[in-house]
């Protein structure tokens, strides 16, 4: 029998509360993912599922965990889409950010007043707007617009393709966005016709010494902090005016600026919740 190709992979962690941290960054550093952290019920124990595209993926993940991580438990599942549609009912709701903006899981019914609505299938990605580092990325970019009004944007490891979405409705009109993983692509595309948005994503990594990134006036960059520091030239060369940057550990963030202020960037401001951290850089002076 076939395998149904709509179902997803689930891999499962648990953990005593003191490793959850350290588990979670290698998580994000080693397989590219965000971890979902629940608590189990009348437990301290933690648990932390990650989702891929097919149940082989996650077993490739589970074969991939290294021996120093404090794992009290470790197994994979294949999660029927049902399933995979309940967790994101259940998780994911409407929620107004910054200003203007109002985030709005596709099944739900968009409120016709007052915002911007960003309509978000998440698919297999997590970039819609209930994570520290995405939230601060699009309270930066609405921010930005109304300091600097770029005209054009390069939305780096554009996961759901929300960045670049706002960024179109709030008046961007040429956007350049792109992701190492072309599953996350093909969601942004999704994505971006559900916002009746004329975005066209394409699959590229970062790291490509072939990769070709025309300048553009606003950088945003919401990717882990190890990339962050090997493409920063690339990243500086392509921004005109401003870099939004997120997706660091507020531990590594003095690295990942002093990386950017040595290439010429002068830091404006940087936030973060006790353990994720964005930075604003600015050129000085501005590339004309």
């Amino acid at each position: 029998m076939s395998q149904d190709t709509n179902n997803r992979g689930r891999l499962s962690i648990t953990c005593e509360p003191q490793h959850s941290e350290a588990i979670s960054h290698w998580i994000e550093q080693a397989l590219n993912q965000t971890p979902v952290e629940t608590q189990r019920p009348n437990t301290p124990i933690i648990q932390l599922d990650i989702y891929f595209e097919t149940r082989l993926h996650a077993d490739i993940a589970l074969h991939a965990l290294p021996d120093h991580l404090h794992l009290l438990h470790a197994e994979t599942t294949e999660l029927p889409a049902e399933a995979w549609t309940t967790f994101w009912q259940h998780h994911f709701r409407i929620e107004n950010i910054g200003r203007q903006l109002r985030i709005v899981p596709h099944w739900e019914t968009a409120p016709d007043h007052e915002r911007h609505n960003l309509l978000i299938n998440p698919g297999l990605s997590f970039g819609t707007g209930g994570h520290f580092t995405t939230r601060f990325c699009l309270e930066q970019l609405e921010s930005t617009l109304e300091q600097q009004q770029p005209q054009s944007l390069i939305d780096a490891g554009t996961g759901s393709g929300i960045l670049a979405i706002t960024a179109h409705k709030l008046g961007i009109q040429t956007i350049d966005a792109f992701d190492n993983d072309p599953v996350a692509t093909q969601q942004a595309q999704a994505n971006a016709q559900l916002n009746q948005a004329p975005i066209q994503f394409r699959t590229a990594d970062l790291l490509d010494p072939d990769l070709t990134l025309p300048p553009a006036d606003l950088l945003c960059a919401n990717i882990l902090t190890g990339i962050l520091l090997q493409a920063a030239p690339t990243l500086y060369r392509a921004t005109r005016q401003r870099l939004i940057l997120s997706g660091i550990r507020e531990i590594e963030a003095d690295a990942v600026a002093e990386t950017f202020i040595q290439l010429g960037a002068r830091e404006i401001m940087r936030d973060g919740n006790g353990e994720w951290c964005g930075i604003i850089l600015d050129r000085d002076p501005p590339c004309t």
